[in-house]
């Protein structure tokens, strides 16, 4: 058996099997001579099959089988059957000749797998007809699958760009499939910069080729920058024969080019780089590799859009993060209650003001309803006046009132404002919550002391004035009454004067002690002790009017500087009004006092609270006006609440009264711990 080759390995190769060695070298020279056809030899059937074996996965696999049906040991049936069974020969190509022309052996042949059958003798020129045949098919069955083969890497590399949002990881994955579609020695992807071609990623069968080993072809130079200009694919199998391509832009350092391709890269009608790839291993390249070329280049520039539009909402939404967390760094800034909802009243977003005031988080209240987070409802608070901003998208104000922890009122300024918005399904709200509690208690105690001021000023120059001629009156009346007998008729009536003088003399000393600046002697003590010392002495007043005090007094609060003298007169002024407000009081009439540290750290609370009649709200607003009283006439100057006013404000407290008819009375006196004294 002859296994080397008798012509140029460029053509087909075939394996002619005969026992009769002159048939077989006869018809080999034939073959030879007319299409320099590629021969091998065999004898018999144990050397086609070893050859045949050898050959699998090799350079010298076979293209055609010229078979002899009849021989000795294996005959041509038994080798036929072999191929046709083996898991790599199987479609190897088998043409039968035998000298038997018998109707029932052709049967045989073909239904045993052969693709042809010849009867010898044969005609040459009939012989090479049918060879050329079944080779010519063979040629266009391989040319499809390799096609075929293409398409699916093609396919398998337009996913693979597809699927990455990197532009890094688009052009390596892209460079590396070319080779399994085109099979080639190197394959770059240049990008654009500045008018020059700079190679951004590339491969090379050979040696470990660099971007940076490449030239820098400027657009328009060479058949690279021609084909980014022009925008058309083109392939060069004979490149020195086109006058665009130029070695020193176009061809990679250290390598021969026999052949290339190149696509350009197009991004919304603008050329943005190529992709080229150099000598084809398996021949020349062809329309069809062209459009296989520059497929691969439309699905890269593709996917290199959606990269770039990727890189470009990720930074957008870096910029909206950044701004987002700007923004809430400034509403968390912002002292007030602030947060949004949405048109379900769902909680959107807190600042940081509002979520210290609540046990859960921020976090935690999102989605959940303000009414049910904040207020602890089923449905949206009766005040509420958002639903107007949701649904009309207006801003609202409205007022909310209180009792807070303290017994004080509270009030707070409510404004909701609508947040713009292109989806009109998409409604929402920024609530903002303003504390006016501390600004109307200044407001009102400033309003106050400035009455204060001027009746005190009043006061003191009316009993001064009226000291003087009160001074004469009341002598004058008892010189009267030593000399008048009291059975006299005159003795009544300047008795009454007597009388009538020596009241007009309280009122003017209440009035000089309301408006004098008296002497503080401040000192620390504790506040409990100071409150019992004013209970006994009204104790007995109290028991006689079966009146029960309840005192919570809280024995750990700390030593408080004060002008003891003075705040015990406030103490027995507060207790005196407690026990005539309850003395209509049927039964359980109740006196409690309560002593706790105030909301902020800096001071304490004293609350006495009765159970008594109450007051409109008309009349608690003038309660700490001199000569302003509740009480039946004869029964109150009207000055001790104006004085006890006074003297807590001169400790640097307030002294503030939460009333309602029928509901009692309590009065809450704030004092400093540390007044600055």
């Amino acid at each position: 058996m002859s296994t080397q080759p008798l012509t140029h390995p460029a053509k087909a190769h075939l394996l002619v099997v005969d026992d009769e060695t002159e048939i077989a070298e006869s018809l080999a020279d034939f073959l030879v001579k007319k299409e320099g056809y590629h021969i091998s030899l065999a004898n018999n059937g144990e050397q086609a099959i070893a050859f045949l074996q050898a050959s699998v996965g090799t350079k010298t696999e076979i293209d055609l089988v010229l078979l002899d049906m009849r021989m000795p040991v294996l005959s041509g049936l038994d080798v036929l059957s072999w191929i046709r069974q083996h898991p790599d020969l199987q479609y190897t190509r088998v043409v039968l000749l035998t000298a038997a022309a018998s109707s029932h052996d052709k049967v045989e042949a073909l239904s045993t797998g052969a693709d042809d059958y010849i009867t010898k003798p044969y005609y040459p020129q009939e012989l090479l007809a049918r060879v050329k045949t079944i080779l010519r098919t063979q040629q266009l069955e391989k040319q499809l699958q390799r096609q075929r083969q293409q398409l699916a890497a093609l396919n398998r590399i337009g996913q693979a760009v597809a699927a990455t949002l990197e532009t890094r990881e688009v052009l390596e994955t892209a460079v590396n499939g070319i080779d399994a579609m085109l099979n080639v020695d190197v394959a770059a992807i240049f990008m654009v910069k500045g008018g020059r071609l700079y190679c951004e990623h590339c491969r090379s069968a050979a040696n470990a080729l660099q971007p940076d080993d490449m030239a820098v072809p400027a657009v328009g130079q060479g058949i690279l920058g021609a084909v980014f200009a022009s925008q058309t694919a083109v392939y060069l199998n004979d490149p020195t024969a086109d006058g665009r391509y130029q070695p020193e832009w176009d061809q990679p350092p250290q390598l021969t080019v026999h052949n290339l391709i190149v696509a350009p890269l197009v991004v919304r009608a603008h050329s943005v780089g190529i992709l080229v790839a150099y000598n084809k291993h398996d021949g020349l390249f062809a329309n069809f590799d062209l459009d296989l070329f520059a497929s691969l280049a439309s699905a890269i520039s593709e996917a290199m859009e959606n990269a770039w539009l990727f890189q470009r909402i990720r930074l957008r939404q870096q910029e909206l993060l950044e701004s987002r967390n700007t923004l809430q760094a400034l509403i968390d800034g912002i002292p007030h209650p602030i947060y949004t909802i949405n048109e379900q009243w769902q909680i959107v977003s807190v600042n940081k003001s509002k979520a210290d005031e609540q046990v859960l988080t921020a976090e935690a209240m999102a989605g959940q309803a303000c009414y049910a987070a904040f207020f602890n409802r089923d449905e949206p608070c009766n005040h509420c006046a958002a639903a107007l901003t949701l649904q009309a998208k207006q801003a609202q104000h409205w007022s909310v009132h209180w009792l807070g922890e303290d017994h004080l009122p509270q009030e707070w300024d409510v404004s909701a404002y609508p947040i713009p918005s292109m989806q009109a399904a998409a409604a929402r709200a920024v609530i903002l919550w303003q504390n006016r509690t501390e600004e109307r208690r200044l407001e009102n105690s400033l309003l106050q002391a400035g009455k204060l001021a001027a009746i005190g000023q009043l006061a003191a120059g009316v009993a001064h004035e009226i000291n003087n001629p009160l001074t004469a009156i009341n002598a004058n009346a008892q010189m009267l009454k030593m000399f008048i007998p009291p059975e006299d008729d005159n003795y009544e009536s300047v008795d009454l004067i007597a009388r009538a003088g020596e009241r007009a003399t309280i009122v003017v000393r209440g009035l000089l002690d309301f408006a004098r600046q008296e002497h503080y002697s401040f000192a620390a003590a504790n506040v409990n002790y100071s409150i019992r010392q004013a209970l006994a002495l009204v104790k007995y007043q109290l028991d006689q009017a079966n009146i029960e005090v309840l005192q919570s007094l809280d024995d750990g609060l700390p030593a408080v500087v004060a002008s003891w003298d003075h705040m015990k007169s406030v103490w027995l002024n507060l207790l005196v009004n407690a026990r005539d407000a309850v003395i209509d009081v049927a039964e359980k009439r109740q006196i409690e006092i309560i002593t706790r540290m105030g909301v902020d750290e800096g001071h304490l609370q004293v609350l006495i609270r009765d159970n008594g009649k109450g007051m409109s709200a008309a009349e608690a607003e003038h309660i700490f006006e001199p000569f302003y009283t509740t009480k039946d006439p004869g029964k109150g100057t009207g000055l001790g609440l104006a004085t006890s006013h006074r003297i807590v404000e001169q400790h640097g407290g307030e002294i503030n009264v939460v009333s309602a008819p029928n509901q009692g009375t309590t009065f809450i006196v704030r004092l400093p711990i540390a007044n600055g004294r």
